[in-house]
């Protein structure tokens, strides 16, 4: 997602007149389309209410098994795509741009989502509501798995995994493949601490420790692309079987995520290149958007989630509520970000949603 921020197909210098012009990457559609779809899974599995039927529960569990682990792949397959782990020039001002790209919007929505919760607190029923101010700051960084603005998550691993990669790469001069192979067994590290109750939930150490191998593994997807996007188009098919296989078997384990998470990377990526999505220009275009869709999504899912709850059942009319929250967190922020596009003084705002 926030990653992405190079483009394709400028001009060419007269190298006659110009010396020549930097080489421009190539525009990886099948990615951007694969955040499309990973976005739109993101958006239905906030709009899990507890009074919903066990099969919306069940199907919220398998999404949840994937759609994150699928997010950190791509976000690593960019990082090397655009090169970041050979950076040349000052690490410290790499570490200040990914701070004004990642922890800004952290900070700012976690506060956002906090006083929103507890405002709203006072007249309709919300997710992880906020009763204690103070309390609920505190678990922003201390037990984090317990704040109410966790779905922000992503946005402070990530800078960890970017920073982390490319001081480890570019000054280290560790390889990516080892990191790939270090980070594997971090995984099985997490899953020990997960089920010894020694959950690192400070700082969202935990979520380190669970994720980083979905990040490597599109670091190392990236650095053998062509091999990579010739096995997805080949094994995809196949790949689905053991995705179902794995999806029943581990389905109530911690160790699902890096089973179903890892097969979920050949299943999606070789489904989006295939001939049934490869001119989607629907997820592409919210996969251009996902930025947004990730910031702005729960307000919206939230505000439909507390009318419907006013009106219809929750457990009788899951499937609608499902199919509405899920339109309106991903059409909801489009709008908005295009709304403030349209006001002078807001487009850095816009623009930093790209």
């Amino acid at each position: 997602m926030p990653q992405q921020e190079d483009t394709a197909n400028a001009s060419q210098m007269n190298a006659t007149q110009q010396p020549a012009a930097r080489p421009q990457r190539k525009w990886l559609a099948d990615i951007e389309r694969l955040k499309g779809l990973a976005i739109i899974l993101v958006v239905w599995g906030h709009t899990y209410d507890a009074a919903f039927p066990i099969w919306a529960i069940d199907l919220r569990q398998a999404i949840y098994a994937f759609h994150m682990p699928l997010f950190m792949f791509l976000s690593g397959y960019v990082f090397v795509y655009v090169g970041a782990h050979k950076l040349k020039g000052s690490l410290a001002t790499y570490t200040a741009k990914r701070a004004k790209r990642l922890l800004i919007p952290f900070f700012i929505m976690a506060a956002i989502v906090i006083f929103a919760k507890f405002s709203a607190g006072q007249f309709v029923s919300v997710d992880k509501p906020v009763n204690d101010l103070l309390l609920s700051v505190q678990h922003v960084f201390i037990h984090t798995e317990q704040s109410p603005s966790m779905f922000v998550w992503y946005l402070i691993v990530l800078f960890y995994f970017s920073i982390g990669t490319t001081f480890l790469f570019s000054r280290m001069n560790v390889s990516l493949n080892i990191l790939f192979a270090a980070s594997i067994i971090m995984f099985g590290l997490h899953v020990f601490m997960f089920y010894n109750d020694a959950i690192l939930d400070y700082v969202y150490i935990n979520r380190i420790f669970m994720f980083y191998a979905f990040f490597m593994a599109g670091c190392v997807a990236c650095l053998h692309k062509d091999v990579w996007e010739s096995f997805v188009e080949r094994y995809f098919i196949p790949a689905v079987a053991v995705f179902l296989v794995l999806l029943y078997i581990s389905f109530n384990s911690e160790w699902r995520y890096f089973l179903v998470g890892m097969t979920s990377l050949v299943v999606f990526h070789g489904l989006i290149r295939s001939r049934l999505f490869n001119q989607s220009r629907f997820l592409e275009f919210i996969g251009q958007n996902a930025f947004a869709i990730y910031l702005l999504n729960t307000i919206f899912v939230g505000g439909v989630k507390a009318v419907f709850g006013r009106f219809f059942s929750v457990s009788d009319q899951a499937l609608l509520l499902l199919v509405g929250a899920t339109i309106a967190g991903v059409v909801g922020p489009i709008i908005v970000k295009y709304v403030i596009s349209r006001i002078g003084s807001l487009r850095p705002i816009a623009a930093a949603m790209e």
